[in-house]
């Protein structure tokens, strides 16, 4: 069985994609912050290392430049003095060359004689704005490697005997005193105590092509330091995100099982409920007949008469119920046979079945055998009633026929016989038997008219009655009959409103009354005066108005049968007033029920459902409209002759 449920679960699924996602993209701008963060640290270095030997080797050259520029014959010599000063200080491992080099990148002096240094093309920002003694650094690929560019543009001076053209002198500011001749200062003649010139390490004033001052700088030491980070902050980025793509798999399977474990919580509560709340019992049986399981309709089916609720009735016996069969039986060979037992009250149907499709692994506390019980005492109670009414459409159907073919003779012979006693007045004992003919002819037609009202069901309309105002009508109605026979009536109506035709109701209490009249009147042992008591109590869905007498109560042997016609305790009655009294209880959705015990006299409890069934309207009529044959239309307070089919002038009812 598949239960819907709703789309809540989902909500942590979503929440946990999203973090997944937002983990993702943090870590992977994280990393990519920190190798960039890393890369301008270690470019920073390469720049500071190349920056550093780059003056490094400027301040040689300059020293080199000032020790020339005193003896201005050997500028020839000043490339070769370079390139032994680059040579030997490209010997080591970070140095790649160092070179002087004109604009157009052509090597003047070089630290590989033989092959030259690469012949490199300057950037138009170096050689057209790059002031002298500013350096520029930028990264370039030769052979495969890394190679950092360090340059500076050099002095005017270092320009010059980087081409192999002498340092012009520069001019001190003075003559020469004491007869010197002009000039001796330009030769660079100095005597003994002559001071150096002033203007030697000044820049000079000209304008000299720029010369560039380059070192190529290793930097596959330093990028393979950054690329093994690179590497490791990848790799720990990937390590973190497949941790959490493990964490959030079993973050997901764990919701997963849990919602799986939701779900059968609520399968095995939507079960239970459900099995408990079915209106038929399910029992199951071990091999032995114990009882393994019930639900709560099997309990209060089995539990003893007079015991409220549902008593525990696991781990009983099959076999100690009456109704219990052997709860072998080979599985598979169901038979799909309902039983019907009566037990405690009720009446039961009981199908016993073997589980199908049992293997050798399944638990033993599951069982081995199914029952289920149905309760079947209302649909017995509406078979009764089926079958009564069949035998009132019988009757309706016969009296149909005998109130036709036997009112007409019957009136013909009650006029003759009323005029054979008014003929034979006065002559005894022919007018005794004349009389004699005229109430036998009386009771006949009474017979005749009770027949055709039990068949043809009134219009009812039933609405709230005042019982109280009905008790008094039927006091005063019948006083004459309570202080014929000795009888004391005593009306209570607890409850003083009924939703009943009133009509209906004053007929069946007039019937009622009148047999217990009838029964206190010829009982011999009976206490004087008697005692006949009305009184009404709220009950669940209704009120229950109850007819009570100290006579001498019902016979036993027809006490359960006295509702149905032709069923009499009398010796002269017909059977059909109890008859009409049930038939008028029905009408209303009701019932009556009678309660006796012998010598203790008889109580009949009428029970009155609250308002119109659901979905009729009031007044909605409950039979034929017309009216019944042989009874007066109007209210039973007009008279006594013509209230009640059967009715005497005196109130007596002389069937049941």
């Amino acid at each position: 069985m598949e239960i819907n449920t709703t789309g809540k679960e989902k909500g942590p699924l979503v929440a946990l994609v999203l973090a997944l996602i937002v983990l993702g993209l943090g870590s992977l701008y994280l990393t990519w912050r920190s190798i960039a963060h890393q890369r301008e640290i270690v470019e920073g270095h390469i720049i500071m290392t190349g920056g550093s030997i780059l003056r490094g080797v400027d301040n040689n050259l300059s020293r080199i430049v000032r020790s020339l520029r005193v003896n201005p014959q050997v500028a020839p010599i000043f490339p070769s003095m370079a390139e032994d000063l680059f040579t030997e200080l490209s010997k080591s491992d970070d140095i790649v060359f160092i070179a002087l080099c004109d604009a157009d990148g052509m090597p003047l002096a070089s630290s590989d004689r033989e092959t030259g240094s690469p012949i490199i093309s300057l950037p138009d920002m170096v050689t057209r704005d790059l002031e002298p003694g500013r350096a520029f650094h930028a990264m370039a690929e030769m052979n495969k490697r890394a190679v950092l560019i360090s340059g500076i543009r050099v002095r005017a001076d270092s320009a010059l005997l980087s081409r192999g053209e002498p340092v012009p002198m520069r001019d001190s500011g003075r003559s020469g005193g004491r007869g010197m001749a002009p000039g001796m200062m330009e030769q660079g003649m100095m005597g003994p105590g002559t001071g150096r010139d002033l203007g030697l390490d000044g820049p000079l004033d000209i304008d000299v092509a720029p010369v560039y001052l380059l070192v190529g700088l290793n930097a596959e030491k330093h990028l393979a330091q950054f690329r093994q980070y690179r590497r490791a902050a990848t790799y720990q980025t990937g390590y973190v995100f497949l941790a959490a793509v493990g964490l959030w798999s079993l973050a997901f399977a764990y919701l997963r099982r849990r919602d799986e474990g939701r779900k059968l919580v609520r399968m095995e509560r939507f079960q239970s409920k459900l099995l408990d709340n079915m209106p038929d019992g399910l029992v199951t049986l071990s091999e032995t007949g114990e009882i393994m399981a019930a639900n709560h309709s099997a309990k209060r089916l089995l539990a003893p008469a007079g015991e409220d609720g549902a008593p525990e009735i696991l781990g009983v016996d099959w076999a100690d119920f009456p109704f219990a069969r052997e709860p072998g039986g080979k599985a598979g060979s169901a038979s799909y046979n309902w039983e019907q037992f009566d037990y405690q009250g009720r009446r039961l149907e009981i199908l016993s079945l073997p589980f199908q499709g049992l293997d050798e692994d399944a638990a033993p506390e599951l069982g081995q055998r199914l029952v289920l019980i149905r309760d079947r005492t209302q649909v017995r109670s509406l078979e009764e009633d089926l079958n009564e009414a069949k035998r009132l459409a019988a009757i309706g159907s016969l009296a149909a026929g005998v109130a036709h073919e036997v009112r007409n003779p019957l009136s013909s012979l009650r006029g003759f016989a009323q005029l054979f006693a008014t003929k034979l007045k006065g002559q005894p004992p022919l007018d005794q038997y004349a009389a004699t003919m005229v109430q036998e002819a009386d009771r006949l037609n009474r017979v005749v008219t009770d027949l055709l009202y039990l068949a043809r069901p009134r219009r009812l309309d039933p609405e709230e009655t005042d019982l109280i105002a009905v008790g008094e009508s039927l006091r005063q109605l019948m006083r004459f009959d309570f202080k014929s026979k000795r009888v004391e009536p005593e009306f209570d109506f607890a409850q003083p409103v009924v939703y009943a035709d009133q009509d209906a109701l004053r007929q069946v209490l007039l019937n009622l009354i009148s047999n217990s009249l009838d029964a206190i009147d010829n009982c011999e042992d009976c206490d004087r005066p008697g005692l006949i008591r009305l009184t009404s109590e709220r009950v669940e869905g209704g009120v229950c108005v109850l007819v009570a007498d100290d006579g001498p109560g019902m016979d036993p042997d027809i006490a359960g049968d006295v509702f149905k016609p032709f069923v009499t305790g009398k010796k002269t009655g017909t059977g059909l007033g109890l008859a009409i009294v049930q038939n008028i209880m029905r009408a209303h959705r009701g019932r009556a029920e009678m309660e006796s015990q012998p010598g203790l006299g008889v109580t009949v409890r009428l029970f009155f459902p609250d308002g119109p069934p659901d979905g009729e309207p009031h007044g909605e009529p409950h039979g034929e409209s017309d009216s019944e044959p042989g009874r007066a239309d109007g209210p039973a307070s007009q008279g006594h002759d013509g209230l009640v089919p059967g009715q005497t002038g005196a109130g007596r009812r002389e069937d049941t």
